[in-house]
């Protein structure tokens, strides 16, 4: 058993750093008015990271009615915030595509249900009249499981394993009781040690109890309806399990009007779809 977060955070060398190139987007993400000689002299840098990239300006999801062809007319079109999201995201796919035993998730699924939640809580600041936010709640919701990637390890080591099917609150409640914290807490402490916008760790750590959330609280929210939406669905893994009578009723204090909600789950899962084929990956 470890004493603390910060203790396995050191001791997880896997995850000790990201790579290069996600490190400098990363020091773009919480800069107001990003530079666009900055954002290409990092991407140009990785072919890799500009051909995905590409593929992600040319999904449904931003609705471009052109073909972009370049990192250059990404930026006059879609704005320099808007593409270090993108490349952030797209550099991010590595980290989150393994395998995670503890968690039954296998290669991809959390991948898949972190672009279903990125996807919905950008649609849902946006379709509230927050467009502004809608990078900042899409990075959000991709990375707001973060912290399975810091346990999933140790859970592995324990003679109590997670009940199956377990999500929400009941699923936090089990790592506690086994590992002494949860995935919220894992995820806001490597999101800490990673250098992640303060924003994005607070919607890490309360992406389960959102009316905890004393800053940040929209934002918070957005992630909040974004996971549980994409849970009912079963994108990212399988059936997904029921919105409980007490789910449902939290869903209606979040702030989101009802016919926003129903829109949401009525197309996220083909918008998930046409992301994942966008970027060449099995729906």
């Amino acid at each position: 058993m470890y004493k603390s977060l910060q203790e396995l955070v050191n001791a997880t060398t896997e995850l000790a750093a990201l790579p290069a190139t996600t490190l400098k987007l990363l020091e773009l993400l919480d800069e107001p008015a990003v530079a666009a000689d900055q954002v290409l002299n990092i991407i140009s840098k990785d072919p890799s990271l500009t051909a995905n990239l590409l593929k992600l300006c040319n999904s449904a999801y931003y609705g471009v009615r052109r073909q972009v062809g370049s990192v250059k007319e990404a930026l006059i079109l879609l704005g320099n915030q808007t593409v270090v999201t993108l490349a952030f995201a797209t550099s991010m796919g590595d980290i989150l595509r393994g395998k995670l035993a503890s968690y039954g998730l296998a290669k991809d699924e959390m991948w898949h249900h972190a672009l279903a939640t990125a996807l919905a809580a950008g649609f849902l600041t946006e379709q509230t009249g927050r467009k502004e936010l809608k990078d900042r709640a899409f990075t959000s919701g991709l990375v707001h499981d973060i912290g399975k990637l810091l346990l999933d390890g140790p859970l592995s080591q324990q003679a109590e394993q997670l009940p199956a099917g377990a999500h929400g609150l009941a699923l936090t409640e089990a790592e506690r009781k086994i590992l002494g914290f949860d995935h919220c807490e894992a995820g806001a402490a490597l999101a800490t040690a990673w250098h992640f916008p303060p924003v994005l760790a607070t919607a890490i750590f309360h992406h389960h109890r959102p009316d905890a959330a004393k800053e940040h609280g929209e934002m918070v929210r957005a992630v909040y309806v974004a996971n549980l939406v994409a849970e009912s669905l079963g994108l990212g893994k399988g059936a997904g399990p029921p919105v409980s009578l007490e789910e449902q009723e939290d869903l209606g204090r979040q702030g989101f009007p009802d016919d926003v909600i129903a829109r949401l789950t009525q197309s996220l899962g083909q918008e998930l779809d046409d992301l994942l084929s966008a970027l060449g990956q099995p729906v």
